[in-house]
């Protein structure tokens, strides 16, 4: 049997008077024999096994010395030994033969192969020394004792007498003239016991050795062939008490193969299996914490010189908050779930004093976050590496230079001297190794739990480590904003319900044999030229992609088809929490059949038949109170699933459908292509590699304008399903949020600089590219002004940091050898930071074979070693081909009780409490006490200021003015909008606008297109015409006003230009001005425009429209667009990475009864506060009581409406722009 790389072949030997002899093949391949029965067979069961050993300890010495055997054969396993009772007291085979020779059973009649055993003695007749050499033939019988008797008469006499009397119930049973091996060995233990005779001292005495390691290797041959065989359990021995003895280790195996499949109950079913084992021992009654203690044990050892770790991880609702996470080494290509941890609320006596008296002041905040990252660092404390241990330490100086600091090179090394101080200390200390330094890729979520903690750790405490966020919920966060954006998210929602109908109601699949009843019904009542059919019948075709039959035959063969549909066959794919895509999966399923669904639920109603207002929808729904989702909730509970289906789907609804699912193709084809082809880590590195730094990043974007402009739309309007108020509703574009997160993920470093693993060229303009960066920092430690480099965040990170140290110390190497040491630790790291799991998904899939695991297995809900043990044993680890940690059936088998209480210390994260310097996380910001956050937009506007930087520092004459210049660029506009660059006589769409910069595609004109009034049309380039621009001077820059448009009734997608070109200020003030104060200063100084330094916005508003406007009817007009544009904004929760719209339509899933549907939604209202429990008294996890703070008195209502207001305002105005 084979177990996670190791193979335990067991075997047992059955003797001619039904002894039964058993052992194991050990990892050197030898047979080793349980002690116990061997000792049962020798009727010695009075004795136990180690008084036995020990009793008989020098007795064997001295006898497996005489049979030249080493002592090393006998392995007693008690006290002391280094596996004290794994598997009980065994003897290896030559060991087992001397123990046996009394007993002297017929060991087996196997051939030999032709061979010689040499020895020499000492004769009887003359007392002169001999040389004996005895050939034995294939069969394993031999002629060269023919002579005995001249040359022993003593031997002789004695082969004659026990060929005539038994000894020990055996006789031999072969003359001297042609003897085998086992009548030679028989006689030579015979010999030894009878030590009144000289045949053993003159004799046997130098041939017993020979004949017992020839025995031993027979022996262990055979044995090797019965292991082959089948896993036979062993009786079970009992003491002379009556007690059980060691259970046998293959006994404990057999169990485990023959439950491997049962979930419910496990325990239960493996006490009926009494011929295997007692139902008492610990593997029965306690197997779900042996496996946790062991799986605990091969990580430690797993991980223990770990240093560079990539980690995996985010939190679920069991039966509390319960975070799992999955750890990676990349140089042994390991992973393993570290223990789970459950999520408790932060008391005050773990805080620090003067954080604990914020606490009770009510003035601290993030304390879900701080509650996150403490319950992450316990995690990871299990293998060694808690937080604390990715600290940067104080002498390593890899931080920006201050002003009076300067960065010098003498004898090939790096210091930082200090101008001020007049002190000097080398950059990187002499003992610090790259080998000895933690470092730590956290793969998360970007959630408002997660960013706080890791921004705070690697910005703030300056720690190794390096976040990286999930690129599956960031395109599902796009998607859904872009359905949003034109009102498609409605269509999805609605769908699912469709789609989920074969699992309804409740899970129970019933509706699946009702649809395929109706199918029945509807052939046998219904025929191909009746009113209903013929209704549906154009539907039908233009879905299936058909021509409309002609002939009664060919309407015939359609209706035909009718109970063969494919939904009516299979279930189907299932719109399941947590699993987008399979949104997509299950339109694949249903295309072609949508119509026909609606055609056989719909009991006769006529393919455009809607929800009827005055028949359902209430008040709230026709005034248009009520959101998508909650409209949807309302019908269901008004209608049922079953009645509303068949009314979502209208030829408008289908259409638009259509148009979802084919605007989103490549978006989610290309997220399962990479799903199913990028697997192992290093198949995602090769693709980081490939792709980042070149336009290869933008590859998803190209198929989403292809699919956009040129294939999709050709497919998708046809003219009868569209009215001309409806074209400019459906054709509009929206790249923005997928390619913000695409060169957020390709184009920041250290993935920017990935490609330098597959070509030298890039390594260069690496070095290059941080060498600007460093100027540059001194420039602005100087007081220069570097705007741009203060928005580029990652520069800040401790790890990017030290790769472009690294790489700048190989290039001052003094040696070769220090040279390739160094390119070779450049290397190591840019390995380290590409070679991990990618995303959450695999910890999601944990999550649901886990939560399924345990609902099948009915127990162990709330206990922290189920939880453990359903991780451990779901396949989300397997199924994607990475080598993980397992816990055998040998290993348990052979693994000792363990108390569930030392798993449980190490799930509670209250045991675990962070110092200050990660306490004062929950501290609220100050001008002092602050850091960098990462969001999705400032992530994108690095990415920009990064573009603009290295552009700007490879060739800054040819911006005049400065490195702050390219502000301008935030005059482009929005995504979708047309710029021209007059000088460069270029056109462009734009696709996504940072502050100092825009990423945009080229366009060309539309050959033999003209619009109704003579301008001109423009297409997209097909090939990948992505780049980035950045405005620097007004004059040559225009906005291009154009609206999309059909080339054609069925397509392809053109952008028609509706009026003359206008500059960019002017464009801006038309379409709703929205700059912040800093910008509008810097717009009115560009034009010399006075105004004062503390100037309201309201007013620097005022002055730009003054400039570019002139009637007071236009200036009216745009304060109406700003204030329009200045409104809070509704809370998106695009941000979740769970489809929370989802949880209340979808309640025809199987997951209908998982516990964190119900507490989902109260989740995601309290995710963004911050919480600590003061506890009523003082308990073992507990802080002191804290008193109760007083209350305010009221204020007026006027006070009280400006007091809530006035900060909400002011945190408004001070929002950057952001495109």
């Amino acid at each position: 049997m084979e177990e996670s790389g190791e193979v335990f072949r067991s075997f047992s030997w059955t003797l001619p008077h039904g002894h039964c002899l058993a052992g194991y093949f050990n990892s050197n391949k030898e047979a080793e024999w349980y002690s116990d029965r061997l000792l049962h067979n020798l009727k010695i069961d009075g004795t136990k096994d180690h008084v036995f050993f020990q009793r008989n300890n020098e007795k064997f010495k001295a006898e497996l010395e005489g049979a030249e055997v080493p002592l090393s054969q006998l392995h007693y396993r008690g006290a002391g030994s280094e596996d004290p009772h794994k598997a009980g007291h065994t003897v290896e085979t030559r060991a087992l033969l001397e123990m046996l020779r009394q007993a002297c059973a017929k060991i087996a009649l196997s051939g030999i192969q032709r061979g010689r055993v040499s020895c020499n003695f000492v004769s009887d007749v003359d007392s002169s020394p001999i040389a004996l050499s005895l050939d034995f033939f294939e069969d394993g019988s031999t002629r060269s004792l023919a002579d005995l008797e001249n040359l022993h008469k003593g031997a002789s006499k004695g082969w004659d007498k026990l060929s005539q009397h038994a000894w020990c119930g055996r006789k031999l049973s072969t003359t001297l003239q042609q003897t085998n091996l086992w009548d030679i060995y028989l006689f030579l233990i015979w010999s030894k016991h009878n030590p009144s005779s000289k045949i053993w001292e003159q004799f046997s005495v130098r041939l017993y050795p020979k004949f017992v390691f020839l025995a031993g290797y027979l022996l262990e041959a055979y044995v090797d062939e019965l292991a082959n065989l089948p896993l036979a359990p062993l009786p079970l021995l009992k003491t002379k008490h009556g007690n059980s003895r060691r259970v046998p280790k293959v006994n404990k195996i057999i169990l485990l193969q023959r439950v491997k499949a049962q979930k419910r109950h496990r325990g239960e079913v493996m006490q009926t299996h009494t011929d295997l084992t007692p139902p008492q021992i610990a593997l029965v009654r306690a197997e779900a914490n042996l496996e946790v203690a062991e799986y605990v044990k091969l990580l430690t050892t797993a991980f223990a010189d770990t240093q560079h770790v990539q980690v995996s991880w985010d939190a679920s609702t069991y039966d509390v908050e319960t975070l799992v996470a999955i750890a990676y080494d990349y140089k042994k290509n390991v992973s393993g779930y570290l223990p789970i941890q459950n999520i408790s609320p932060v008391q005050t006596a773990e805080l620090h004093e003067t954080v604990r008296t914020l606490a009770v002041q009510g003035r601290i905040t993030r304390v879900e976050s701080y509650n996150t990252m403490r319950s992450f660092s316990h995690a990871l404390n299990s293998i060694g590496l808690p937080l604390a241990a990715f600290a940067k330490p104080p002498d390593l100086l890899l931080g920006p230079l201050r002003a009076e600091e300067e960065r010098v090179l003498m004898n090939g090394t790096y210091f930082i001297y200090n101008t001020t101080t007049q002190s000097i200390q080398r950059q990187v200390p002499t003992a610090w190794s790259l080998a000895k330094q933690p470092l730590l890729i956290s793969v998360s979520d970007q959630g408002p739990l997660n960013c706080p903690g890791l921004d705070h750790l690697q910005f703030k405490l300056r720690g190794f480590v390096l976040p990286l966020y999930d690129q599956s919920h960031r395109t599902w966060n796009d998607l859904k904003s872009a359905m949003r954006s034109v009102k498609l998210f409605r269509i999805l929602l609605q769908f699912s319900i469709i789609y989920n109908m074969n699992y309804g109601p409740g899970g129970t699949k019933a509706w699946m044999a009702k649809k395929q009843q109706y199918a029945e019904e509807f052939r046998a009542k219904q025929t191909a030229d009746g009113k209903i059919f013929l209704s549906y019948m154009p539907y039908i075709c233009h879905e299936m992609g058909l021509s409309e039959p002609t002939t009664a035959e060919e309407r015939e063969a359609l209706f035909g088809t009718i109970t063969s549909l494919q939904t009516l066959q299979q279930h189907g794919p299932l719109v399941k929490l947590m699993r987008w895509f399979s949104y997509f999966q299950s339109h694949q399923f249903y295309a072609g059949e949508h119509f026909w669904t609606k055609m056989l639920i719909g009991e006769g109603g006529p393919p455009q038949q809607g929800i009827q207002p005055e028949a359902v929808l209430t008040p709230d729904i026709l005034a248009g109170n009520l959101d998508d989702r909650e409209e949807l909730r309302q019908l269901k509970l008004k209608m049922g699933s079953w009645r509303l289906a068949p009314l979502l789907v209208t030829p408008w609804t289908w259409w638009k459908n259509e148009l979802l699912v084919s605007m989103a193709t490549p978006v989610w084809s290309c997220f399962t292509q990479k799903a199913q082809q990028l697997k192992l880590p290093h198949e995602i590195a090769g693709d980081i590699a490939k792709r980042a730094g070149t336009k290869l990043w933008a590859e998803e974007i190209h198929a989403v304008i292809g699919n956009g402009f040129f294939d999709g739309p050709q497919k998708l309007y046809p003219a009868r399903f569209l009215s001309n108020e409806e074209e400019g509703q459906c054709i509009s574009l929206h790249f923005r949020r997928r390619v913000q997160s695409s060169a957020s993920y390709y184009l920041r470093p250290p993935f920017r600089y990935a490609g330098a693993l597959l070509a030298e060229s890039r390594e260069t303009q690496m070095h290059a590219d941080w060498a600007a960066v460093l100027k540059a920092e001194k420039a602005m430690a100087g007081g220069a002004g570097m705007e741009p480099l203060k928005e580029m965040h990652w520069r800040l990170n401790s790890v990017n940091r030290l790769i472009h140290l690294i790489r700048d110390m190989a290039e001052v190497a003094s040696t070769t050898a220090e040279r390739r040491a160094y390119n070779n630790q450049v290397v190591e790291l840019l390995t380290f930071v590409s070679t991990h799991l990618a995303d959450t998904v695999i910890v999601e899939n944990t999550h649901q074979m886990a939560k399924d695991a345990l609902r099948d297995a009915r127990h162990f809900q709330k206990s922290r070693t189920g939880k453990q043990v359903a991780c451990i044993r779901c396949s989300a680890i397997p199924s994607r081909g990475v080598p993980c940690l397992k816990v055998s059936d040998d290993q348990k088998a052979t693994a000792s009780a363990g108390k569930s209480s030392s798993f449980d210390k190490l799930t509670h994260p209250n045991t675990h409490a962070l110092k200050k310097e990660f306490q004062r996380l929950m501290e609220t910001k100050t001008k002092q006490h602050t850091w960098p956050s990462t969001t999705q937009q400032m992530e994108w506007q690095q990415v920009v200021a990064t573009e603009w930087f290295l552009c700007y520092m490879q060739d800054g004459d040819k911006f005049a003015a400065g490195p702050n210049s390219a502000w301008l660029s935030v005059l482009a506009g929005a995504a979708g909008e047309v710029v021209a660059c007059q000088r460069a006589g270029e056109i462009m769409l734009i696709l996504a606008v940072g502050s100092y910069g825009f990423a945009a595609w080229d366009l060309e004109l539309a050959a033999g297109v003209r619009t109704a009034a003579g301008m001109s049309a423009f297409r997209p380039y097909r090939h990948n015409a992505i780049r980035f621009h950045h405005i620097t001077e007004l004059e040559d820059w225009v906005s291009v006003p154009v609206k999309p448009g059909l080339s054609g009734p069925h397509g392809p997608l053109h952008l028609e230009q509706t009026s003359e070109a206008m500059s960019l200020p002017l464009a801006r003030i038309h379409a709703g001005l929205n700059l912040t104060c800093k910008q509008c200063q810097d717009l009115l100084a560009l034009f010399k425009v006075n105004f004062r330094k503390n100037q309201s916005r309201a007013s620097l508003h005022g002055l730009i429209l003054d400039l570019f406007l002139e009637t007071e009817h236009e200036k009216e007009e745009a304060r109406r667009k700003m204030a329009a544009c200045l409104l809070p904004q509704e809370e998106e929760h695009a941000e979740d990475s769970d489809m929370e719209e989802l949880l209340e339509q979808l309640e025809d899933l199987e997951n209908q009864g998982d516990p964190e549907i119900q507490k989902e939604k109260e989740k995601i209202k309290q995710r963004r506060t911050g919480r600590i429990a003061v506890p009523r008294a003082a308990g073992p996890d507990e802080g002191e009581q804290v008193p109760k703070r007083k209350a305010k008195a009221k204020a007026p209502p006027k006070q009280r409406k400006k007091g809530l207001l006035e900060p909400k305002m002011k945190a408004h105005l001070g929002h950057g722009f952001t495109g």
